[in-house]
């Protein structure tokens, strides 16, 4: 074989050499490749599926439901008991209170002051249920005679648990309806008068029991209503028209008006509706009357006040 013959076939060698190292390596990635799931525990596949864990150390209670009774009727010079129900739900069963507040809606909010026209606050509410998940409050609230009249009330309640998260919700729109009444002390006294003797000036102070402006009215009777009497004595009647009334003090007795047997409203006179906290809302009548002849010893009338919205 010549020299140029065996440069030849050492060079197809190596080529051939070349060939088969190239191949060995494409061959061990390939075989590395199949055995990689194998090594690190791994499948492949379209989809998987990995699960996912976590610890909710507190979860804060949730107000489901608060309910007011609608509408809402006061009661006349006093407290009407209203009850707010509220419904929660506590995933872990640490609600620790329940409060509310009772208020006029676009007047007052949650965080206003107390008033007894417009807001009310419960700040332990009363479990009515087990305590459990899901437990059943009610929020009571001792509403003034004097509570505004209108149909914005609402009720919102606040959830707190022992970890200080708290939930909270609101109820349905609750009608507070008017309430027109008056208070008035049951005797006006005239003391002890001699025949034409006119009297002083005798107060009828009357108070406002209810929620709205209140006209007044009067009408006068001896016993019955229609007799045409103020008063009747132990001897003989007095007569309507010598009982008479104004809204102002010291007035001449013949230029007062005279009390009738029909109802009559008292000109530009009426009891507001009470917003002091602590004072009545009151206005004062003044009467007079005096002793005709052909009446003698005890006598004894009836007065009829009337109250009647004034609107606004």
């Amino acid at each position: 074989m010549t020299t140029k013959n065996q440069n030849r076939l050492s060079k197809g060698q190596k080529a051939l050499s070349a060939s088969f190292a190239m191949l060995s390596i494409l061959f061990g990635a390939w075989l590395l490749l199949l055995t990689e799931p194998a090594i690190f525990g791994q499948t492949y596949n379209s989809t998987s599926i990995v699960n996912t864990t976590v610890n909710i150390t507190n979860s804060a209670p949730l107000v489901l439901n608060v309910l007011l009774d609608t509408p809402i009727n006061l009661i006349a010079y006093d407290n009407k008991t209203v009850f707010c129900n509220v419904s929660v739900f506590d995933f872990d069963n640490q609600s620790l209170v329940v409060n509310a507040t009772f208020y006029l809606n676009g007047t007052t909010n949650t965080s206003s002051p107390d008033d007894g026209n417009n807001h009310y606050s419960n700040t332990t509410c009363a479990l009515v249920t087990p305590q459990d998940r899901q437990m059943n409050y009610t929020c009571t609230f001792s509403v003034k005679y004097y509570a505004n009249n209108n149909t914005r009330w609402i009720c919102n309640s606040t959830v707190t648990d022992i970890r200080n998260a708290t939930g909270n919700n609101i109820s349905n729109l609750a009608s507070i309806n008017p309430l027109v009444a008056i208070k008035i002390p049951p005797i006006l006294d005239y003391g002890n008068l001699e025949v034409n003797q006119i009297s002083n000036d005798t107060l009828a102070n009357i108070t406002n029991a209810g929620n709205r402006d209140a006209n007044i009215s009067v009408e006068g009777y001896g016993s019955v209503p229609g007799d045409g009497f103020a008063f009747i004595c132990d001897f003989g009647t007095i007569a309507l028209s010598y009982e008479r009334y104004n809204s102002t003090v010291n007035n001449t007795y013949s230029l007062m008006p005279q009390l009738t047997g029909t109802t009559t409203m008292l000109p530009r006179f009426y009891v507001p509706q009470r917003t002091n906290e602590v004072l009545d809302s009151n206005n004062l009548t003044y009467w007079k009357l005096q002793i005709p002849i052909g009446a003698g010893g005890v006598c004894n009338g009836k007065i009829l006040f009337t109250a009647t919205d004034r609107g606004n």
